[in-house]
């Protein structure tokens, strides 16, 4: 029979269905449930003794491994009380890395702990788990270093655990996130519009935005140290995007058919980000305004104008000061740009640390 299916109420010669399955049938079945885990969700903060699978190396060879549950390679194992492991001694002068795993054997059949030992080396490398359908199926829990001549063994963690499931909400995410588990990705489906779409992580203190996964957003970027008649001329347009925890990526532009000088008390134009951000060690942008459209008389500014943006140390701000190259001596290094000159265009954009994210 070229076609096999199961597991169904009834045998069928013809069509090759099954009603019993095979422990090796099985297998290939469960394990596209879901990958190898220990059967703990990950919610919170926790000490390595609260785990399942709990660790401590006993003395030169042995160590004991704790209650706990997982599946693995399709199959599910308790273990109900601590048991002892036997580590093989190392007696070289060079160190060795082992590996606890959990092992089905589908030979025997069962899923025990076990122990896969590495080979002695300089820098010793822990042994890859088998992972083999049909045969031997390994789920790491710890990486056991076993220093030369006998040392006691020093224990890592290396088992996977579960993590909440994500959500999703039509909208109202930040706050419906707060109520599921930490740790939970939730989704703001934004169903009743178009451009919101955004991943939420509840992390310990509140949920935090992630990444964006609509359309970047627009914003309207404001002139600092610009008087309000001169924000009227200039045509603001900014894009921005949160691209990871705590980053966001934006782009600014800014077209003027008249001059934009800062104000007598200030000594810089500057632009306003999407979000604050950050200022616990400075942050810089780079920019460029493109000075070769019809010119007022006496702007004495070159085509290309390279652009700095710089968000100083000190405290979270929105405010984007602009610096460029002094015009009539490169060695005094980089001022305050003056103005923004008529009929021309200012491009900035980067990648910023964000202060905090938004609710």
């Amino acid at each position: 029979m070229a076609e096999i299916s199961y597991p169904f109420n009834a045998d069928n010669a013809t069509t090759g269905a099954a009603k019993a399955v095979s422990e090796t049938q099985w297998q290939n079945m469960a394990h596209m449930w879901g990958g190898d885990r220990i059967d703990r969700s990950l919610t919170g903060q926790v000490s390595a003794a609260a785990l399942p699978f709990s660790a401590r190396a006993v003395n030169a060879t042995t160590v004991q491994i704790g209650p706990g549950k997982a599946f693995v390679g399709g199959f599910y194992y308790e273990l109900t009380a601590a048991l002892n492991l036997t580590v093989a001694a190392n007696t070289a002068n060079t160190p060795r890395k082992d590996l606890v795993v959990i092992r089905v054997d589908m030979a025997k059949p069962a899923a025990n702990l076990a122990i896969r030992k590495g080979t002695n080396a300089a820098t010793a490398l822990e042994p890859a788990p088998v992972r083999q359908s049909g045969g031997i199926w390994e789920m790491p829990l710890y990486e056991i270093t076993l220093p030369a001549n006998n040392g006691i063994p020093v224990l890592a963690s290396r088992g996977p655990y579960n993590i909440p499931d994500p959500v999703a909400f039509p909208w109202n995410a930040s706050p419906s996130a707060a109520l599921m588990p930490k740790n939970t990705f939730a989704y703001d489906m934004d169903s009743n519009g178009p451009e919101e779409v955004a991943e939420y992580f509840n992390y310990s203190d509140k949920p935090r935005t992630t990444r964006q996964l609509g359309p970047t957003r627009k914003y309207t970027p404001s002139l600092v140290n610009v008087p309000t008649l001169q924000q009227g001329i200039a045509d603001r347009k900014g894009r921005y995007r949160w691209i990871a925890p705590n980053t966001m990526w934006f782009s600014v532009r800014i077209s003027t058919p008249a001059d934009i000088k800062h104000i007598e008390a200030g000594w810089y134009v500057g632009i306003s980000l999407p979000t604050t951000a950050s200022a616990a060690t400075g942050q810089t942008f780079h920019g460029v305004i493109q000075n070769t459209g019809p010119r007022q008389p006496g702007s004495g500014m070159p085509n290309y104008i390279p652009i700095t943006g710089w968000v100083p140390v000190g405290k979270p701000t929105t405010t984007c000061i602009l610096l460029y190259p002094n015009p009539t001596n490169l060695a005094a290094g980089l001022d305050g740009l003056p103005k923004i000159p008529g009929g021309s265009s200012l491009v900035i954009s980067g990648v910023f640390e964000a202060s905090d994210f938004p609710q």
